[in-house]
């Protein structure tokens, strides 16, 4: 796209900050582990399509995926001046809620055609129990656009660690685990992304499914 906005595709020093604080934390207090990272490309653009169960999910993911990595949020939780610094340095995505927003489907795509991860929590909103909610289709078009694989991502435990309603976590295993990728040009790419989500999920809780490579 010859208007594609100019985007963040590579860790700023703030990105490394933000990714070896929260690594520490996560390593001690939830045991997080990774599964499945093989079904990544090293390098090009792809969609990572998740389930969203927590506020952990996003340190989480950006630890599991051994790349940059962009993730698609509300434009909300940049209301205060230190999410709106961080969101900025690590290059978010930030989506108006309740329009369509033109302006961030364009800067998803240029994304994904400059080669970066872009992360997109596909139920729109954290599931209240953990389990796998409807996915909206927008990042689809993001990827039909940019011409590049999704791969589905399931996230377990983090609602057992950081359930909706709790002011503070509790110290429980969290695991992200990546599917084989997805040709966003099938007509089926949202469903089947979905499917392979909820196989790798369950219930949602950790113990759901067995461990994975």
């Amino acid at each position: 796209m010859s208007d594609a906005p100019v985007v963040l595709t590579q860790p700023t020093l703030g990105y490394h900050g933000a990714w070896a604080a929260t690594r520490l934390a996560f390593a001690a207090y939830f045991r997080e582990r990774f599964e499945g990272r093989r079904h990544l490309p090293a390098t090009g653009g792809v969609l990572v399509l998740s389930n969203h169960q927590s506020f952990l999910d996003i340190p989480l993911l950006s630890h599991a995926i051994p790349r940059h990595a962009s993730f698609v949020a509300r434009d909300t939780l940049a209301e205060s001046r230190f999410m709106a610094w961080l969101l900025r340095t690590t290059g978010a995505v930030l989506v108006k809620r309740g329009a369509a927003d033109r302006a961030a489907l364009r800067e998803m795509v240029a994304h994904l055609e400059q080669g970066d991860v872009l992360v997109v929590f596909a139920e729109g909103t954290r599931s209240p129990d953990g389990r796998v909610q409807p996915f909206r289709a927008g990042a689809l078009l993001a990827a039909r656009m940019a011409k590049v694989p999704i791969v589905p991502c399931g996230i377990r435990g983090a609602i057992q660690a950081l359930p909706r309603r709790a002011k503070f976590p509790r110290p429980f295993k969290v695991a992200a685990r990546f599917g084989p990728a997805i040709d966003s040009a099938r007509e089926d790419a949202l469903e089947a992304a979905r499917a392979s989500v909820i196989e790798m999920v369950g219930d949602g809780s950790y113990g759901a499914v067995p461990p994975a490579d």
